[in-house]
């Protein structure tokens, strides 16, 4: 009874989930979980700060594969065990995708599984028991031949939930239809409600703003967030295999989008659909990359004219003609449809026509691919929904001129006023419509932000109680990366930099309290700061990171160092690739009077940002060096180096100098040679440190195993290190421990070679060996 749908790889057939373009690049998933609230007693520590407050983090990451066989296959989940999954995330972020790869991969791997399709904008207000019995199963039975479902067919039906066997994957929760109006609940109740449902193994889909932004009736379920790709390694790793056949294409794109200015295009194509529609157009286009994503959709939208310009050819006129209805279509529907993305024909009609007229609009849409035929409502009429729900907002904020119909605000009487900016629906079409490139909105864009940027809700002095005018101010903070020529830009960047990484004081009773700064306020201005003008944050934080201005009320708090880590940590989000924020984490690094904790967070940082970058990965080795570096952070920066070095001659070159330091514990030299073993694979550098390493008289048996065992993995067969860990078993001052590592690594890096096969025979007998060590040496011979 297996109902899937096909992957699709044609970007003009499908509303929500194109198909990634790419083999072998899938986007990765985060465990998403809630934290418990501390008790917390006293004064807040300046190191606990606003992590304390957070209330969701990804705990866990996983690759495509790894999802799939530890979350599906092995039940390996915190909550459910496997049996309810939710996975949630932003509009064209692969979530439907990944379900049509999730429906494939369980009937091929899960045996006996019965997959079940619904998606769930198709109930229409019944109830999903209801639609699986009558409108699923009657399908079903037209299929095989029955006019309706016979009560065999039902029973049978009834016995394979009854049996486990029933996978049902759920589509777009935030695209179904209830009458309270809230979709979480309603379907939490439908579950508790019909028992058989129960039974079934639930995968579900739906945008994160619906599941974080209400009462989350379904906290029963495992959380997995569809996590952009990384920039620069997942992103062009897509663009190079999309390029293959025409490399330099895909080169200069690569180029392209590494040009100062272009930060906001590194966010947006992030996203896989935006990533996949940007690397169409860069094959069939000019090659020209915009600065803001309003810029970017205005590409797509003239691409999509010229997809089918020889089959459905169409004028200028036609274009602007529908352009312009479509925004009308669109805009109405974000404001008052039940549905805003599921469109109704009676609806549609008011603004395209009738389908039946070939010379209709609806018809124009339907051909070019703009809207889509997704279904039938109540009456069998047609529901339509537009190639994806991005595009529609694209529309709906081309078809908006007065900036009075976000925002105008009535002090005295909000409820005459209008608050589109709150309203969370309407957000995106607000950042698309800052981008407009018109030269008559130029004022008009200046009196909205501005308007943001003063908004006074009127709910008091005291931090908690301005919450509207704290969204108003993150909203505008976004908006001036789109409307790049406002004015009081870095006066906003400012402001939400210190709200994001300072402390609130406060005098209570004539006493002086330091608290950070209030949650979600805090983290919602560090979400601002990703979205924000990128050249600006980045300044604003690099100033913050130098600063030493802070007050004498706030030094005996060390909220210097507090602030400084916080700093650092927003340079880790926003700053990848960019000099001057990796140099600021570089001299911090080099500071000799930061705490662990802050440096360990700026080690973290630039991990983050400085991927392949020689500078970075200098300093990194240079604080491996320190003798004064706690055992904590030098963990960290072995890890770092590892990341961001691998194949870097600087990176490799260093290693070996560390290695060859007279003054180098045993630990750091261990992870010395474990990082260059890492990101030395085949490097004729890298093998040479090992074998002139080994070659050391002064080393002691447990880092000539380690360097031996890294030589045989970077270099397979290599005889130097088959002959130092041979010399190494013959040593009679081995401990066991090392003799049975040495036994191990010699079996790995050693097969076929006589001398090798020597060794472990008079290793076994030895009269000297203990069992364990015996057993390995064996195993290593069979």
């Amino acid at each position: 009874m297996a109902e899937r749908r096909k992957l699709t790889t044609n970007p003009l057939s499908s509303t929500e989930g194109v198909a990634l373009q790419v083999d072998d690049v899938y986007v990765p998933l985060g465990l998403v979980e809630r934290k418990k609230p501390s008790k917390r007693q006293g004064d807040v520590s300046p190191e606990q700060g606003s992590e304390l407050y957070k209330e969701t983090e990804i705990t866990k990451t996983f690759e495509h594969d790894a999802f799939l066989e530890e979350v599906l296959k092995h039940k390996n989940t915190p909550k459910s065990k496997g049996k309810r999954i939710a996975v949630i995330g932003e509009p064209g972020a692969g979530k439907t995708t990944l379900l049509q790869q999730i429906a494939d991969w369980v009937s091929r791997e899960i045996h006996q599984s019965i997959v079940i399709w619904v998606s769930l904008a198709d109930l229409r207000g019944k109830e999903l028991k209801t639609y699986l019995f009558e409108t699923w199963l009657t399908q079903v039975s037209e299929k095989i031949g029955k006019a309706e479902a016979t009560k065999q067919l039902k029973d049978d039906f009834v016995a394979l939930f009854n049996r486990n066997n029933v996978w049902l994957l759920l589509d777009g929760l935030d695209e179904m239809s209830t009458s309270s109006g809230n979709p979480l609940t309603e379907i939490a109740r439908q579950f508790r409600e019909a028992g058989l449902i129960s039974q079934a193994r639930i995968v579900l889909t739906c945008r994160v703003n619906l599941w974080d932004g209400s009462i989350n009736a379904l906290d029963d379920f495992d959380t997995y967030r569809t996590l952009d790709f990384s920039y620069p390694e997942q992103v062009e790793r897509f663009i190079h295999k999309w390029f293959s056949a025409i490399p330099e294409k895909g080169n200069q794109l690569c180029s392209d989008l590494q040009e100062p200015g272009k930060e906001r295009i590194q966010d947006l194509v992030k996203n896989p659909l935006r990533l996949t529609l940007l690397c169409l157009n860069w094959q069939s286009g000019d090659g020209k990359l915009p600065d803001t994503q309003a810029g970017l959709y205005q590409q797509f939208v003239d691409d999509f004219y010229k997809w089918k310009k020889d089959e459905f050819a169409t004028t200028s006129g036609q274009r602007q003609k529908l352009n312009i209805k479509l925004g009308e279509l669109a805009k109405a529907a974000i404001d008052k449809e039940a549905t805003r993305f599921r469109l109704r024909q009676d609806f549609v009609n008011q603004f395209l026509g009738d389908v039946d007229d070939e010379n209709s609009l609806l018809k124009l849409a339907l051909n070019r691919g703009w809207l889509n035929s997704i279904g039938i409502d109540e009456q069998r009429k047609p529901v339509y929904a537009f190639f994806h729900a991005s595009f529609q907002e694209y529309f709906a904020a081309k078809a908006i001129d007065d900036w009075h119909f976000f925002l105008n605000h009535v002090p005295k009487n909000p409820s005459q006023g209008t608050y589109r900016i709150f309203e969370l629906q309407w957000k995106q079409t607000i950042l698309l419509w800052l981008g407009r490139e018109e030269e008559k909105l130029k004022q008009q864009k200046q009196e909205l932000i501005d308007a943001l940027v003063n908004f006074k809700d009127g709910c008091g002095k005291w931090n908690r109680k301005r919450f509207y005018e704290y969204q108003a101010y993150f909203l505008a903070a976004a908006g001036i990366a789109e409307f790049r020529a406002y004015s009081r830009s870095p006066e906003i960047v400012e402001q939400i930099v210190n709200w994001a990484t300072g402390y609130l004081k406060i005098v209570f009773f004539n006493k002086k309290i330091y608290l950070p700064f209030h949650y979600p306020i805090a983290e919602e201005a560090n979400l601002a700061l990703q979205q924000t003008d990128r050249t600006e944050a980045i300044a604003a934080l690099v100033r913050m990171l130098q600063s030493n201005n802070l007050d004498d009320d706030t030094r005996w708090l060390n909220l210097d160092d507090f602030t400084r880590r916080e700093a650092a940590s927003s340079l880790g989000e926003i700053g990848t690739g960019n000099e001057i924020a990796i140099a600021a984490l570089v001299q911090l690094l080099q500071s000799n009077h930061l705490n662990n904790s802050t440096r360990k967070q700026a080690v973290s940082s630039v991990e983050k940002i400085g991927t392949g970058n020689e500078i970075a990965i200098a300093a990194l080795v240079q604080l491996l060096q320190s003798t004064n570096l706690d055992d904590d952070t030098r963990r960290e920066a072995a890890l770092s180096v590892e990341k961001i070095g691998t194949g870097n001659k600087i990176a490799i070159a260093a290693l070996m100098q560390l290695l060859k330091s007279t003054n180098l514990d045993d630990d750091t030299r261990w992870r010395a040679a474990s990082s260059l073993e890492k990101i030395g694979t085949g490097n004729e550098i890298a093998i040479t440190a090992l074998v002139q390493l080994l070659q050391s008289t002064n080393l002691d048996d447990f880092t000539r195993w380690r360097a031996a065992s890294s030589l045989g993995k970077i270099d397979p067969g290599n005889e130097i290190a088959i002959l130092a860990l041979v010399q190494l078993l013959q040593s009679t001052n081995l401990g066991d421990d090392t003799r049975w590592r040495a036994a191990s690594s010699l079996e790995k890096i050693g097969t076929g070679n006589e001398i090798a096969i020597l060794a472990l025979v008079q290793l076994l007998q030895s009269t000297n060996l203990d069992d364990f060590t015996r057993r390995e040496a064996a195993s290593s011979l069979g």
